[in-house]
Order: C-alpha cells, then structure tokens, then sequence
C-alpha cells in the first residue's frame, strides 16, 4: 500500500501560544510492498507521522494519500472507517488495548466489528493467536491473568486478525529484554514475509532493528525529512547521524573500533551477528596470513 503526503503539515495546540509544527509541508513517497524503518530523535515528527497513516490524525493542512484513501483536514470520520481495516497499528505497550473478558473474545472483536460472524471472527481469532504462539488452553482465560509477553502477543494478535495490507509498528517491542525484542521483530518479519502484497512501516530507536530488517530507512528532524536509503547508505553516514542525537548499530560500532585499533581495513557494515561474527573472523584469517 503506497503512502504519499503532498506538503503535509500538522500542528499541535493550533491557535494556541503552545502552537507547535510537528510535522511541517512534508512531501514523501513511501512505495508498498517493502519494509520501511523511520528514525529520528525524540520529537522529531515520526510518531505523529504515522498517526495519519490511518487516520488517526488528520493533516492541519496539505493532505496525505494512503492506497486509495486521501486524507485532509476536512475529511469525515466515517470515511476513514474502512481504511482501518487496511492499515493495522501497533503502538507502544499495546497491550494496554485490550479489553474483553477473554483472549479469543478480545482477538475476535475487531474482526466481528468489520462484518465477520462470530464463527468465522473466532476462526480468524484462533489462527492468529496460533501464529503469535498463544497455546489454546489459554484461548477462555482473560488477558490480564497471562505474563506481559503474552498480553503483548494477543494484543498483536488482535491487530493482525483484520488482515491489514499495511502495518504500522510504533516502537512495538519498548520494555522488553533483548530476547522479547528479537522475538516480537522476528514474528513481524515472517507475517510480512507470508504475502508479497504487505508492507511494513517501523518506526523504532533499536538502530540494529532499522538495519537488520529494513528495505529502506527514513530519516526525520524537525518536522521533516532529512535523508533516505538503504540501512548500508544510511548508516554509513555517522557523523551526520551523531550531529541529530543517532546512532548506528552496535555492530558497526564494534567493527569500527576493532578497525580503529588495529590501523586495518574491515568491513563495517555488519547488521547481524552472523554478519558481525564472519566480518571478524574475515579479519583475523587476514591478519593471520600477513
């Protein structure tokens, strides 16, 4: 699902003295079908961005086309109702969403509130709560009564339920330990992976998630933005990261101070641990032989 905001803009308190441009005339085109990472600082626009991807927000001026939606500032909510069930969000902690009295109750509503009868929203239900690895002996018990990574999981498994063409993820793996971060990326990835037609907007400041899983990396300060490519392009530029409060992968950090010491050629770009861990080992088999 293609996105594209024609001098989007979109200001907080408008009217106010607290008046603020968060987002400011941005002009973007974000192709569908691929796997988009958006950093940037802490206020620097890109939450707020993605809030108009499905009409959470409306544009204070300019206008935001999403698939076959467009969106301005006078548009009426009961036309965002069907894009919806096209773009999928999940926030921070999302499972602070849910709700219902059980975890096949809480899964299955959305779809039941698109249209789907409660025998086809419960096999939906099933299936995605499957994929997430929610065992089904928990499928009557409520959702507050399961450890927080399985709250998270039926929380997700509630987005994924309707079947979005587009999913937004808005730092969705704040709070957990590595081991949850991997986890909760990896299940993302393979649900993109699953269907050529779905697409992915991350939206993250775990530069090694930027870099490891994207297809392209959107930069953003002040507003708008600043850069855009490949995570090989984008994180080959350190400095000017640094000098907008970012980083680059711990992996890269570790390859460039190896490089450092030992006055070496080394290959930097490394955004796995395999890649990392063959980098290294390229480089003492080189050091051997000299």
């Amino acid at each position: 699902m293609q996105i594209k905001a024609n001098h989007l803009t979109y200001t907080y308190m408008k009217n106010t003295p607290f008046e603020t441009n968060a987002i400011d005339k941005l002009d973007l085109m974000i192709p569908g079908e691929q796997f988009t990472s958006i950093i940037g600082h802490t206020g620097s626009g890109k939450s707020t961005l993605v809030q108009h991807f499905n009409g959470l927000l409306k544009p204070t001026d300019g206008s935001i086309k999403i698939g076959e939606w467009t969106v301005k500032s006078d548009t009426k909510q009961k036309l965002l109702y069907p894009l919806r069930r096209h773009v999928g969000m999940v926030f921070q902690f999302p499972e602070h969403q849910l709700f219902h009295e059980t975890i096949l109750a809480d899964v299955a509503y959305g779809p039941m509130n698109f249209g789907f009868s409660k025998e086809e929203a419960e096999k939906v239900a099933k299936e995605c709560l499957a994929n997430v690895g929610i065992d089904d002996q928990l499928f009557d018990r409520s959702p507050f009564d399961v450890s927080g990574g399985q709250m998270r999981r039926v929380a997700i498994a509630g987005v994924l339920a309707l079947d979005p063409e587009l999913l937004i993820l808005d730092e969705p793996t704040a709070g957990l330990d590595p081991e949850g971060q991997e986890m909760m990326m990896k299940l993302f990835h393979d649900w993109y992976e699953e269907r050529e037609e779905r697409s992915i907007i991350l939206v993250t400041h775990q530069m090694e998630d930027a870099a490891r899983y994207s297809d392209e990396v959107i930069v953003m300060d002040g507003g708008n933005v600043i850069d855009r490519g490949t995570p090989r392009q984008i994180f080959a530029k350190k400095a000017e990261l640094e000098k907008i409060g970012l980083t680059v992968p711990e992996s890269v950090q570790l390859l460039e101070a190896l490089q450092a010491h030992s006055e070496s050629e080394l290959n930097t770009s490394a955004f796995t641990l395999e890649d990392t861990v063959e980098s290294i080992l390229s480089f003492l088999h080189k050091k051997g032989r000299d």
